[in-house]
């Protein structure tokens, strides 16, 4: 056991600091085979997918060496093996976040920091004076964003920051409803843990842990479900159960007044659960419906009833009052779109690629590899799922996976019908890995079973992660744009340009640069600058758009190459004089 352990504990230290050291390596390597080797450039996307191998190939059979001889570590030393995973992850997180943040930054990441800014200037975590997306999420990043302006003025300190202590809410949240679930064994709950921090995908790093768009919605969703089960299965102290109460309708009518996702993503799924269950049994049992034994007495659908109605009240709220007080756009005008639009082969390469499926990499290399561990992991999932629904431990257990394939159906059919993105899998997917700890913990379940489901979900998960490390810690977005932000930084202070080009600038200058948003046209699917200029509002400062703001200074009015030649006749840059030009953009 201890022999097992220096040896893993060796291999991935090294491995770690392997890929610490990849973009350094990168150039070591490249430099190397082309001029003391081959005396020749390479294609850089050839020499890009051998490098990638050659980083990843230590960590990943460090990996699966400790998940094939997991079983034989006591269990000390199986905590004292996930803390250093956990450890390493968090500590390649921060560096990630610290020296690739420009590189994966985009306007819509950019808005998020822009919008803590106008709190931490305006003093209230929702300021009137900025343009909402879809939503107007009450607990977002804000929250935590917002408050680290008061210590720094450095956007990038600021973000890199608040994505480390976004990350572990993650956790935290898992483990306050792995507790409710009655998930005893330490290594379990730290296995899930681990799983739910890292990045398993280049798609998850930029939504959830580094985007943190979904953080706030995960873990909301992670505690109300574990308030929900404790409300509803447990026997908890008077005290305890009026807290919980509290938190949970309190969570019930905010979730509501955020928008229509929460509801759709975890309150409808409760709510339609437990009330068709409760059905199904007066029917079989042939019992008289009586509305207050149906809706009151049966404590489990008077918190699955509360919860949606709640939630529709808090909706109601969010069309009717707070969309005439904030500036944010609804949902209520969503239509279905064509049936046949969205096809099965565009469900599964979405599903797949957040769970780390790899395009286009060597099939002998760690990512072709984790791919084909990708399929074996999944037929293991849903064997182990169907057999925990069917021979269950306890009835809240097994309400839990039952609501969790209602979310899931549910939500894939609404993204399906309604307006496709494979983001948007994201929150209910999530709900994967506690369903693994149930499976882990099953004893239903024999042991060869949950040793298959265990080494090959956890190596699967942990390998593409570690492995989307390196892909972000080499990836090097945003050059295009360093050239004309420093012209830009040292001869305006505002301007104009399309919304993907506005807010990137304005987070690169630590906010010296604002930019307002202006709309394009669409011809047969290129975006052109229409000759009539209109506004956009979108993710944005609503001062940008008075007529007095920075109007005794100069603007500019910043395009891309593309938009400048798509836009017909280029009308709508006559009357400006053409004061910069490179290969990507004209100011």
């Amino acid at each position: 056991d201890v022999t097992l352990l220096i040896v893993s504990t060796a291999a991935f230290i090294v491995s770690v600091v392997m890929i610490i050291c990849s973009t350094q390596l990168f150039v070591f390597i490249q430099t190397v085979v082309e001029t003391k080797l081959l005396h020749r450039t390479l294609n850089p996307k050839t020499l890009n997918q051998i490098f990638m191998s050659l980083i990843a190939f230590p960590i990943f059979f460090t990996i699966l060496f400790d998940g094939l001889f997991f079983v034989k570590f006591s269990k000390q030393s199986k905590i004292i093996l996930l803390l250093q995973f956990f450890i390493a992850a968090a500590v390649l997180t921060s560096v990630c976040a610290f020296t690739r943040c420009i590189q994966y930054m985009n306007s819509d990441m950019a808005s998020e920091i822009m919008l803590a800014k106008e709190c931490f200037t305006h003093k209230t975590f929702w300021p009137r004076s900025w343009y909402y997306s879809t939503e107007f999420r009450l607990l977002n990043t804000q929250l935590v964003a917002a408050p680290l302006f008061a210590f720094t003025s450095n956007w990038i300190t600021v973000k890199a920051v608040s994505v480390i202590i976004l990350c572990f809410a993650l956790p935290l949240s898992l483990w306050f409803l792995l507790e409710t679930l009655d998930v005893k064994t330490a290594w379990i709950k730290l296995l899930c843990a681990l799983l739910v921090f890292v990045p398993w995908s280049g798609q998850m790093w930029e939504l959830v842990q580094f985007g943190n768009y979904y953080i706030p919605h995960i873990v909301i969703s992670f505690i109300y479900i574990g308030l929900f089960i404790s409300l509803a299965y447990k026997e908890l102290s008077a005290q305890k159960r009026k807290i919980f109460s509290l938190i949970f309708f309190a969570l019930a009518f905010i979730s509501g007044i955020s928008g229509i996702r929460y509801i759709l993503n975890f309150q409808l799924p409760i709510a339609l659960t437990l009330i068709i269950l409760a059905v199904h049994h007066i029917v079989v049992q042939k019992e008289r419906f009586d509305f207050s034994c149906f809706f009151i007495r049966n404590k489990r659908v008077f918190y699955a009833s509360a919860n949606i109605i709640l939630g529709g009240v808090g909706y109601a709220m969010n069309s009717l009052i707070l969309h005439r007080l904030f500036l944010f756009s609804t949902w209520n005008d969503i239509r279905f779109n064509t049936l046949g639009d969205i096809t099965f082969s565009d469900v599964h390469r979405a599903v797949f690629e957040i769970f780390g499926y790899h395009n286009k990499v060597l099939a002998l290399g760690p990512a072709g590899i984790n791919n084909v561990m990708l399929y074996i992991a999944s037929i293991f999932f849903i064997i182990c799922f169907v057999l925990c629904v069917k021979k269950y431990e306890a009835e809240h257990k097994q309400i839990f996976l039952i609501i969790t394939i209602v979310m899931i159906i549910l939500n894939f059919f609404v993204i399906i019908h309604t307006e496709f993105a494979g983001r948007y899998f994201v929150p209910s997917l999530v709900y994967c890995i506690p369903c693994f700890a149930l499976f882990l913990e099953n004893k239903t379940l024999s042991s060869w079973k949950k040793y298959c489901v265990g080494v090959a979900v956890s190596i699967t998960l942990i390998a593409a992660s570690f492995i989307t490390y390196i892909d972000v810690l080499t990836y090097d977005g945003n050059r295009d744009k360093i050239a004309v932000c420093q012209f830009l930084n040292k001869n305006y202070t505002f301007g104009y340009a399309t919304f993907w080009n506005a807010n990137i600038f304005t987070f690169m200058t630590d906010g010296r640069i604002e930019i307002s948003n202006l709309e394009t046209d669409v011809i047969d699917n290129v975006d052109y600058i229409p000759s009539s200029f209109r506004y956009y509002f979108w993710l944005t400062s609503d001062r940008f758009y008075r007529d007095d703001y920075k109007a005794s200074e100069p603007v500019f009015f910043l395009v891309t190459q593309k938009e400048y030649n798509d836009s017909p006749g280029h009308k709508a840059f006559k009357t400006g004089r053409q004061v910069y030009s490179d290969d990507f953009y004209r100011v």
